[in-house]
């Protein structure tokens, strides 16, 4: 299994955890809830019932009791009778009665000088035996009580006392099992474990079944032999209340519970069938934009609910993706064919320069320049017509392909009319309305410093169109702005033309520059200026040109190195 079936899988598998805890916060607890009632209601039913059970059992197990006490009493008063008719063999005739109803023992208890005797017996060890702790007993008329003096331990005893002006004379008293008042109680789950007791007035156990077991959480169920002054008790533990109340609880509702088990299990089944199909859906999309596929997009599915809206927001997503993706090709293209044109206006910048020097004696000619990040127009020429050198230095007023283009067109200008023309003003004028021609639909202009030097008479005829003033340094390190009226070339068309001419001394510097010059700036925006640059250009005693322009380039370079420049700077 790859990654992505994987997340698919456990993105199934928590849709699924996920219906089925709504369906247990929806169905399952309130039928917990229900079924809890239900259990404690039914609980509640079946107590009361059992309860009542127990009442009428117990009515009836007393009336039987009774009954058969009632039978008892009769034969002790049949016994007695007969005894008073016949008076001779008493132990004889008691043993035949005992034989004839199923007794144990039948004897005759006297109180004589406040004792008790016993004085008759079906046995005959026990004849002569006192008996005074039954005399509280005996003393009822009649009494149902158990003894072990009587050398019986499962028998209980029935007994009629006989009176003479109110005072016991003697007492008529039979014995049987205890299983003969023990009734049978229905054999069913709950009656086999009811606890059967007889009490008697001090709440002392008489008769008890084999179940008996005193716990504090009992079932109870009460009713008075009041002839006797007996207490029938029919008792159940709790807890088999409980037990037998689960499993029949269980056992009822296990076939209500197993159909809603299966409703939830099919009904989640369908949910998550119905839900997982979007998701699915939008899985699968989500593949094959991950494969390549781009035109794919999710379709809104029935029942899809929250994964259709997840999935238009994705298909929305996609398109911006790809919108942008193309906006960024297509910047990349236009970038790369920038980057193009750059190197083929650097190409064009540097055809511009001169690349070597003139070799003429007493005149030192050095040149450099450090170009911006962003191509400019700057560039100088010079050269040799007729013992004369005509230079220029020129700054194109844009950047990029574009300042290339108008600078190699103003190049081929000034040299053709430079090589044609003498006069230096007459070449600045055609020039100037030649290029005024090519440039004034792009309202292009270009400012210029012009020199023509005679090598022979040391005479410099100069004019400036619009662009910083050339600084002449004389051999004392005096400095000098070289400069006249005038605007920048392509501005409108020119008739006239200042011109101003000196004579140079050996040793003197001529330093022409472009404005990048003295606004190459540092990291705090601060500008070189031209204080730095006079001052740069003092201190150049006893240098050669090249050291100067090297000089100058070490201090800018330094100077601007923690800053981009937007500017050529030339000299």
């Amino acid at each position: 299994m790859n990654l992505s079936q994987s997340k698919t899988k456990n993105i199934k598998s928590f849709f699924a955890y996920r219906i089925f805890f709504i369906i247990a916060i929806l169905v399952i607890l309130p039928l917990i809830i229900y079924v809890s009632i239900l259990y404690r209601s039914e609980y509640k039913e079946q107590k009361q019932d059992l309860l009542i059970t127990l009442s009428l059992l117990a009515n009836q197990i007393s009336k039987n009791i009774e009954d058969n006490l009632s039978f008892k009493n009769e034969i002790l008063g049949f016994a007695m009778k007969e005894v008073n008719l016949h008076g001779q063999n008493i132990n004889r005739y008691f043993e035949k009665i005992a034989n004839e109803f199923t007794l144990q023992d039948l004897i005759y208890l006297d109180f004589s000088q406040n004792n008790l005797f016993l004085m008759n017996s079906t046995k005959q060890n026990l004849i002569g035996k006192n008996l005074n702790n039954l005399k509280n007993i005996l003393n009822q008329k009649n009494a149902l009580f158990s003894t072990n003096q009587l050398n019986c331990k499962n028998c209980i005893y029935f007994s009629k006392t006989i009176y003479q002006n109110n005072i016991p004379k003697g007492a008529y008293v039979l014995s049987f099992f205890k299983d003969d008042l023990i009734f049978d109680l229905p054999n069913d789950k709950y009656f086999k474990n009811v606890e059967m007791e007889i009490l008697d007035s001090s709440k002392n156990i008489v008769l008890s079944n084999e179940n008996t077991n005193q716990t504090m959480n009992q079932l109870i169920a009460r009713k008075d032999l009041k002839k006797l002054n007996l207490e029938l008790i029919l008792s159940l533990d709790h807890k088999y209340l409980k037990t037998f109340h689960q499993q029949n609880f269980i056992f009822k509702h296990i076939f209500i519970l197993s159909i809603v088990f299966v409703i939830l299990f099919i009904l989640t089944w369908i949910l998550i069938s119905f839900i997982s199909k979007p998701i699915k859906k939008l899985l699968f999309t989500m593949k094959q934009i991950k494969d390549g596929n781009l035109n794919e997009r999710y379709k809104k599915q029935k029942f899809g609910f929250e994964i259709n809206y997840i999935g238009n927001f994705f298909n929305n997503t996609m398109d911006s993706l790809i919108a942008k993706q193309r906006e960024i090709e297509k910047e990349k293209t236009e970038k790369q064919r920038y980057i193009q044109e750059l190197e083929i206006a650097e190409d064009i910048q540097i055809s511009l320069l001169p690349q070597k020097s003139l070799d003429v004696k007493d005149v030192d000619i050095s040149f450099g320049n450090l170009f911006a990040k962003e191509v400019g127009g700057d560039f100088y020429d010079f050269f040799l017509k007729d013992g004369k050198i005509f230079f220029v230095i020129v700054d194109i007023a844009t950047k990029g392909i574009l300042a290339c283009l108008y600078a190699l067109n103003l190049r081929s200008i000034i040299r053709s009319y430079a090589l044609t023309f003498d006069n230096l003003d007459e070449i600045i004028i055609k020039t100037n309305n030649l290029f005024y021609k090519d440039a004034k639909e792009k309202s292009m202009f270009a400012t210029v410093f012009f020199g023509i030097y005679d090598i022979k008479s040391k005479n410099l005829k100069y004019s400036n169109q619009g662009h910083m003033s050339a600084i002449l340094r004389k051999e004392d390190s005096t400095i000098t702005e070289l400069t006249t009226r005038g605007i920048a070339l392509g501005v409108q068309e020119m008739e006239k033309v200042y011109i101003n001419e000196i004579t140079l001394q050996k040793n003197d510097i001529l330093f022409l520059y472009t404005d990048g010059i003295v606004e190459a700036i540092d990291k705090n925006n601060k500008f070189f200026g031209k204080e730095n640059l006079v001052n740069l250009i003092k201190d150049t005693k006893d240098l050669k040109a090249p050291q100067i322009i090297e000089n100058l380039f070490a201090k800018l370079e330094e100077y601007s190195k923690d800053a981009d420049q937007y500017d050529d700077m030339t000299a």
